[in-house]
């Protein structure tokens, strides 16, 4: 049965459990070795604190001084934060100068010069049943000493530890494990999950191996790659969360420390090297890039080439503009790299180059080796890398402006049963881009119903209510399950605004309009900056002939869009009209025409509130500007006798 090690700091629900209750003191008696121990070695002992970038404790742990005036620790105690020695009076701050993430070991350098003795480390390892004496700062007790017997000599996950009876608690670890001559047999570690009082430290060999900067053999970075591995399933049943205090980034720094120890151990061997680079992609771009470049030095192989292209790659989505070309261009030679070092290039060489090339813009290219990719992988290949790039001939394609052959392509995509709602999304977006209306709302709405975000059901009503066709009851059930999805959910205020603004729309023009009313109050209470919803609820209240109540509306849509829109001034003139105030229904419907210098409606008003004002000869212009604007105005000949009789 495998077993873990628990590292007593801070709380977790990962392979790591960082707490256990604090344990009793244990007090020497006269004539007991442990007290002259103590009196011999204790000075030598420190508490240290850990304070995040915000200057708060985040952790504690215990310290103790060896040659050259270092201190010694756990690599788990350093990693939250950084570390100070507390004096008391006074916080004395250090740096990290080496961590062994495998075993769990790591050596500081304190700010200035720490007046005590070090500390001896021992040569010969200690003994089953032989004593050892602990000291450390339990909860945060300094100096505490309790005592034990070396259970055994055991190796757990390929790692070479002492067992021991000492009691090991929160605050302990990192502290120094005495034999009876006074010398350091080990470093206090933690416990063992699976039992009780199973404490545990680290062996003295691999602290003077740490200390001299001697690299861990392959096993141990194998055992770390492990290590990563197991905390990424431990990760993956906790509830993502960016706050840096849940566990789930808690694990999260675990595994890039982990995988940052085992790039530091793998010295030059490029397999192993290449081995992290690849568990690193998707975890951390920087360690990923740091490991395939340091396997290609090592051996300039095609898949180094390729690891490394995907590293610089994925960090490129991230950088802002200047780094994302200087990152994509490296990801181009080392792709370009691949190819050229492969004599029979595999679909996943084109395929990475062809990714690189379409976001460097250079699409022509990418679809040519898009393609590659799709016929070398076509006759019982990768099935993953054949579905892809399809994807790719649909991106590339529609980027090169050819939409027919994106079309097909994603047809294609289509046949093979493989396409997902990030697929069926992305074509809504491109055909949107192309003004294709129907076709990306039925994407939209096809995204939704694969399980994509419930976004998608509100781009799909945006889209039915653009199209040139009458696709009204496709908006309005996309635009009700929009927000019947949406409700609730943080940040979807504007969305569903624009749901109901959009049923409004179609219900006022269908006559609905107490419905119509109701979604457009709903809409400007949701989002209050929207002047569409006001004006929407200018035309259902005209409809229901409250017409002050619609000026008051059709105002506030015109002060909200700062009187840009020819729709909003004639809606208001429509009000003003009603209740016979023409010289406002005029002024409103002037703006109209000024703002659409095209629409027949408003000028065709303003001659009928400038007739009832009496300014004939005003009315008879506007019907002029009539005919101007519509030389074939479907009742021409009524507007000239208009104009005739007005003239006289």
């Amino acid at each position: 049965m495998a077993h873990s090690i628990r590292h007593p700091v801070k709380p977790s629900t990962a392979w790591l459990l960082l707490l256990a209750a604090p344990i009793p003191l244990l007090r020497s008696q006269d004539g007991d070795p442990a007290a002259k121990i103590y009196a011999d070695t204790s000075k030598s002992v420190f508490l240290l604190q850990v304070k995040s970038e915000a200057g708060d404790v985040v952790a504690q742990g215990t310290g103790f001084v060896v040659a050259g005036g270092k201190i010694l620790t756990n690599e788990h105690v350093v990693r939250e934060g950084r570390v100070y020695i507390d004096l008391g009076a006074a916080m004395l701050p250090t740096s990290v100068e080496r961590v062994d993430v495998f075993n769990d070991l790591a050596l500081l350098t304190p700010s200035a010069e720490l007046s005590v003795k070090p500390l001896v480390l021992a040569i010969d390892p200690p003994v089953p049943g032989g004593a050892v004496y602990a000291i450390g700062n339990p909860a945060g007790l300094e100096r505490s000493i309790s005592t034990g017997v070396v259970s055994g000599i055991r190796k757990f996950s390929g790692r070479d530890l002492i067992q021991i009876t000492t009691p090991i608690s929160p605050g302990s670890s990192g502290g120094p494990i005495f034999n009876g001559r006074e010398e350091v047999v080990g470093v206090a570690v933690g416990i063992l999950q699976e039992g009780q009082n199973l404490n545990f430290a680290v062996p003295t060999t691999l602290v003077r191996k740490l200390i001299r900067g001697e690299a861990a053999n392959t096993s141990d970075v194998s055992a770390l790659l492990e290590k990563a591995e197991r905390l990424a399933s431990a990760r993956a049943e906790q509830e993502f969360s960016q706050e840096p205090d849940s566990d789930w980034q808690k694990i999260d720094r675990q595994i890039d420390s982990t995988l940052q120890g085992a790039l530091q151990q793998a010295g030059n061997d490029g397999d192993l090297l290449l081995k992290i680079a690849k568990q690193a992609i998707g975890q951390n771009a920087d360690i990923a890039i740091t490991g395939a470049e340091r396997a290609v030095r090592a051996n300039p192989s095609v898949d180094a080439n390729v690891t490394l292209a995907i590293g610089l790659s994925n960090k490129a989505v991230f950088a802002d503009d200047t780094e994302k070309q200087e990152l994509l261009e490296r990801a181009e030679k080392a792709a370009r790299a691949a190819l050229r070092l492969s004599k029979k290039p595999t679909p996943e060489v084109y395929y990475q180059l062809a990714d690189v090339l379409e976001d460097r813009a250079s699409y022509t290219e990418a679809e040519e080796y898009f393609h590659r990719a799709f016929d070398l992988s076509k006759p019982g290949g990768d099935t993953e890398i054949h579905v892809n790039s399809i994807r790719g001939m649909i991106r590339a394609t529609y980027s090169s402006g050819k939409a027919t052959e994106g079309r097909i392509w994603f047809n294609a995509l289509v046949n093979t049963g493989k396409a997902n709602a990030w697929d069926w999304q992305g074509q809504g977006s491109r055909l949107d881009k192309l003004e294709a209306y129907h076709e990306a709302g039925q994407s939209y709405e096809q995204a939704a119903l694969f399980g994509g975000p419930w976004t998608n059901w509100c781009e799909a009503a945006w889209s039915f209510v653009l199209a040139a066709t009458d696709e009204s009851d496709s908006a309005l059930s996309t635009a009700r399950r929009c927000i019947a999805e949406g409700s609730g959910k943080a940040g979807s205020e504007r969305r569903l605004s624009r749901a109901h603004r959009q049923i409004a729309l179609i219900l006022n023009d269908r006559g609905v309009y107490q419905e119509a009313l109701s979604h457009a109050h709903e809409a400007s209470t949701l989002d209050a900056s929207d002047p569409w919803a006001f004006d929407n609820q200018a035309v259902a209240l005209i409809g229901l002939r409250r017409f002050q109540e619609a000026i008051n509306a059709g105002n506030q849509a015109i002060r909200l869009s700062d009187g840009k829109y020819a729709t909003m001034h004639f809606h208001l003139g429509g009000a003003y009209f009603e209740v016979e105030n023409w010289e406002f229904a005029r002024q409103s419907y002037e703006k109209a025409a000024q703002l659409d210098p095209t629409e027949t409606s408003a000028p065709y008003n303003i001659a009928l509130c400038c007739a009832r004002l009496g300014y004939y000869l005003d009315a008879a212009k506007w019907y002029e500007e009539v005919l101007r604007r519509n030389p074939n105005y479907p009742e021409k000949q009524d507007i000239l006798n208009r104009i005739e009789r007005l003239r006289h």
